[in-house]
């Protein structure tokens, strides 16, 4: 683990793009004041771990750093002459998670790579989120293994564009949504589908409607989504599945997180004061349904106040959401969940493909979300529009962030690219990218081997090897070790290597197994393979 990661911290220390901004290390310890400036305090307060100082002053363990840096910059940085800037760290967030798993996937612990960059204008500010995502996607590329970009939702984080960086594995807790035919990638948070007049049904159709409850998070509002059972639907349609991250955009004050919404609705609503025994000033509250309709469900119906449920007897106050039955919009109101085989809403074929993923990465633009609640301001010229000014010529800072989970990576690695052998490491995240086992009469002959691979010479860049010289262990344990802990090459010098010049070459990724290479040829063999490792 500590190998893996001091090698993935070099590569992003010498990356061309992290090579143009300055390292810096931000205190794990946060001012609760400077989250509260920002904004963002109240939006995330059950993830982050709390304390206050003998003096009562409030602090929290950071989960990221945009107050921090933001606060930074604005000390030191006084004009436009000074931008871009940027800058990067790798440190160990915190967060509160509710349910950690899978070891290093999903922890409270977390070591990241933050880029934070700062320049002058949007247009410039965008110009360097684009060569962010550039480098991005050089690193993955780097990492020769399988990933997805995909638009996604900034989140918590803030601003108004952002990209993520996916692995597909099935032990994913993201779904994305990518197209056979086109670009098209999304995270299914965004993901809308088009609106299509060819889907309109008559009453005839429908035989039965799914209604899916929800509770607003006050408690005092029921959400009853209504979506048609149809026939005329493909059958693995007619049991489609609620689109949830549509309802929350629709309805933003719906809490996802609740368990039988509808009994703990009723509950709620059966412990509160009646209005004849209430002495309070206020008009007593009643309960309340928002009802949300697929844009299929046909008017009639909609207009006989009817549902799935026929919960809508006992309530006091009925509203009620309708979706577009016609392509009037750009997106109609349909509450399934996408699936293999749907339309594409960029080019229109049935090519959409789900993909369970883990994030590894994200870009945000967050243009000024921190810099204007935070009053981050330069001296701008002002000859110039393209600046947006507070006052005078003066300036808000144009800010992006770019993270990368150095902990999520490994375990995400290590988890999918494994076989029964053990791990097999892509040689930028191994511990090393070469291993040499030897029997004991061997050990001179596999020195001679590191010092060929390890040392620089004319038209060879030397590989970071190590030479398993432990003694009282038999070549076979050696062998079964490497294959363990996951080193991208292995050379073995057995009982022919002596006598006849021949090793035998392991490179697990490219299924190579023991294969027999002459000692003058080990360079070209290796060198041929490391491009695809």
């Amino acid at each position: 683990m500590f190998g893996t990661t001091t090698n993935l911290s070099i590569f992003f220390d010498s990356e061309p793009f992290s090579a143009c901004a300055s390292k810096v290390s931000l205190s794990s310890i946060s001012a609760t004041a400077l989250w509260e400036k920002s904004g963002r305090y109240g939006e995330t307060n059950p993830e982050l771990f709390q304390l206050k100082d003998r003096r009562g002053a409030k602090f929290l363990l950071s989960p990221t750093h945009e107050e921090e840096i933001t606060t930074l910059v604005d000390n030191a940085v006084t004009s436009y002459k000074q931008l871009p800037l940027l800058l990067y760290q790798i440190s160990r967030k915190y967060r509160d998670e509710p349910r950690p798993r899978q070891g290093l996937l999903r922890s409270r612990e977390f070591l990241m790579k933050d880029l934070y960059t700062f320049d002058a204008t949007p247009q410039d500010a965008e110009e360097t989120y684009n060569k962010a995502r550039t480098a991005y996607k050089n690193f993955f590329d780097e990492l020769r293994i399988p990933y997805l970009v995909a638009k996604a939702d900034s989140g918590a984080i803030g601003g108004d564009l952002s990209h993520e960086y996916h692995f597909p594995t099935l032990s994913g807790e993201d779904t994305i949504l990518s197209c056979d035919s086109c670009s098209y990638a999304v995270n299914e948070e965004l993901a809308r589908k088009p609106g299509s007049a060819d889907m309109v049904r008559s009453t005839a159709d429908c035989v039965s409607y799914k209604s899916w409850f929800g509770l607003s998070k006050d408690r005092s509002n029921l959400v009853e989504a209504i979506l048609p059972q149809d026939t005329g639907m493909p059958p693995q349609r007619r049991a489609a599945e609620i689109n949830l991250y549509l309802l929350k955009t629709l309805y933003p004050e719906l809490h996802l997180g609740i368990e039988d919404p509808l009994n703990t609705f009723i509950v709620y609503w059966r412990n509160q004061p009646s209005s004849t025994t209430s002495h309070a000033t206020k008009p007593p509250r009643i309960p309340q349904l928002t009802r949300i309709y697929d844009y299929r469900v046909p008017q009639a119906f909609i207009d006989s106040d009817s549902s799935g449920s026929n919960i809508s007897a006992s309530m006091q106050r009925v509203s009620k959401i309708v979706g577009s039955r016609r392509s009037t919009s750009q997106v109609s109101l349909d509450l399934a969940r996408f699936q293999d085989g749907d339309e594409c809403p960029e080019c229109g074929h049935n090519s959409i493909k789900l993909q369970q993923a883990i994030e590894l990465g994200h870009t945000f633009y967050l243009g000024d979300r921190y810099s204007k609640p935070m009053n981050a301001t330069f001296t701008a010229p002002s000859f110039q529009n393209a600046y947006v000014k507070v006052k005078k010529n003066q300036a808000y800072f144009q800010m992006g962030c770019h993270g990368i989970g150095i902990s999520r990576m490994i375990a995400a690695v290590a988890d999918s690219l494994a076989d029964k052998q053990g791990l097999q490491w892509p040689r930028v995240m191994a511990p090393f990218e070469a291993a040499i086992l030897a029997t004991d009469e061997n050990k001179r002959a596999a020195e001679e081997v590191w010092d060929m691979l390890a040392q620089p010479a004319e038209g060879w860049q030397p590989l970071d090897a190590v030479l398993d010289d432990r003694d009282g262990k038999g070549l076979g344990w050696k062998l079964k070790d490497a294959d363990l802990i996951g080193f991208p090459i292995v050379v073995i010098l057995g009982s022919q290597s002596s006598q006849q010049g021949i090793c035998e070459v392991s490179i697990p990724r490219l299924g190579t197994r023991l294969e027999k290479v002459a000692m003058g040829d080990l360079k070209d063999f290796i060198g041929m393979r490391l491009d695809k490792i």
